[in-house]
């Protein structure tokens, strides 16, 4: 199984192992101040974030703050709050994402406000699912000098001249029978032409907030694959390549793929295509997931290590889930280790002679999780031949899912 493809691994795993009666629910939610990016790098990270990550308990509250934030000539404001909760309310449940910005200035001047509040909230109530923004204000806004109405309508765009846009209000959400989502942006400056106030390419965005719900689920979904990533303890050298996540509610049964044609660590690791795919369903009949990552020409360390193909794939069906592991190496070979084959049993530990330690199929279990890394190497001997620091952690194929 190496061409990077789940198949139907989870589908077939739910119908051996069908899960318990659904009786939870999924609650989502993230709001931030103010990000400013150029292409893709980012000029100002998000400020005060707030994430309600996956939750199925009610009156989970996340909150944060910053006094001010402020990027010269692009951005600058006065206190940024936001928050992000998970309630009960008449009749059901809601997931509520908020955030407030206060003194806003933008561009030097152009786009304007005393407040932006976003406000977004998903509910499921008496078994129906609904989006509301709600609670967003505009206190004072202004464009080009010009006062904006306080309650712009979703979605409204103003040609900023020789700049690019502002879109007001935007808003984009979607209810479906199982689930529901809804983010609101108070302010997007795009600019679009060239202006020595900021490059094109430049977005701005100002109290962003989404919030999600889905259920009633039988548990809650995990789950990453990615091609390569290589660290020396907190550092990060790379990685993780080409990584493809499955979020709390899964993929609706299909398989959601990243792909990229090569991955090259610097006098590490390079490699031919690299596929990530993960796959999920959770809904009021059945929970299952999988994840799975492929490497095709693998060169691990000027030819320590090679193969063919390798991939790690895992499974995990049903609450509590059963856990499954079909990773497969094809033409492998270890410089030193003529013993070692494509079947390789998981955990297999080679110790490497003034370096460290080689993994190959590690595998980790927890009651809900499996994690598998097709090829983990791990640094311990200082002035080894290779000039890697002691602490060097490399992982190859790289696949974990769990239920929760």
């Amino acid at each position: 199984m190496l061409a990077g493809s789940l198949g139907g691994a989870s589908t077939a795993l739910a119908a051996a192992n069908p899960a318990p009666a659904a009786n939870e629910m999924s609650f989502e939610g993230y709001a931030f101040g103010t990000e400013v990016n150029l292409a893709s790098t980012v000029e100002s990270g998000r400020s005060a974030p707030s994430s309600l990550g996956c939750t199925s308990d009610t009156g989970v509250t996340h909150t944060n703050s910053v006094a001010s934030v402020g990027l010269p000539g692009i951005l600058s404001s006065g206190t940024v709050t936001t928050s992000t909760t998970s309630e009960s309310v008449s009749g059901g449940v809601a997931s509520t994402s908020t955030s407030e910005t206060q003194g806003l200035s933008i561009l030097g001047g152009l786009v304007g406000a005393t407040t932006i509040k976003s406000v977004s909230t998903t509910t499921r109530a008496s078994h129906a699912y609904s989006v509301s923004a709600a609670g967003t204000q505009f206190l004072n806004l202004t464009v080009l000098g010009l006062p904006i109405a306080s309650n712009p309508a979703p979605n409204t765009k103003l040609t900023l001249p020789g700049v690019g846009y502002v879109e007001l209000n935007q808003q984009n959400g979607k209810v479906f029978s199982g689930s529901a989502h809804l983010r609101v942006i108070g302010i997007h400056v795009v600019v679009t032409l060239s202006t020595p106030l900021a490059p094109v390419g430049t977005q701005i965005i100002v109290s962003s907030a989404q919030s999600s719900l889905g259920g009633p689920v039988h548990g809650l979904l995990s789950g990453v694959a990615y091609g390569a990533s290589a660290n020396v303890a907190n550092t990060v050298l790379a990685g993780p390549e080409f990584r493809e996540t499955l979020g709390c509610l899964g993929t609706h049964g299909a398989v959601r793929t990243n792909t990229g044609v090569a991955v090259t660590i610097p006098g590490i690791l390079t490699t031919g295509t690299v596929t990530d795919s993960v796959e999920g369903t959770d809904n009021a009949k059945a929970v299952s997931g999988a994840a799975s990552s492929t490497i095709q020409g693998l060169n691990l360390l000027a030819g320590l290590v090679t193969a063919s193909a390798v991939q790690s794939t895992v499974t995990a069906d049903g609450r509590p889930p059963t856990l499954g592991n079909d990773s497969t190496f094809l033409g492998l070979a270890v410089a030193g280790f003529p013993g070692i084959t494509d079947n390789v049993p998981a955990n297999t530990k080679l110790n490497l002679a003034g370096l460290g330690t080689l993994w190959l199929n590690r595998q980790t279990e927890t009651a809900s999780t499996i994690t598998v890394t097709a090829i983990q190497l791990v640094v311990k001997v200082p002035s080894n031949p290779l000039g890697l620091s002691p602490g060097t952690v490399v992982n190859v194929a790289r696949a974990s899912v769990g239920v929760h």
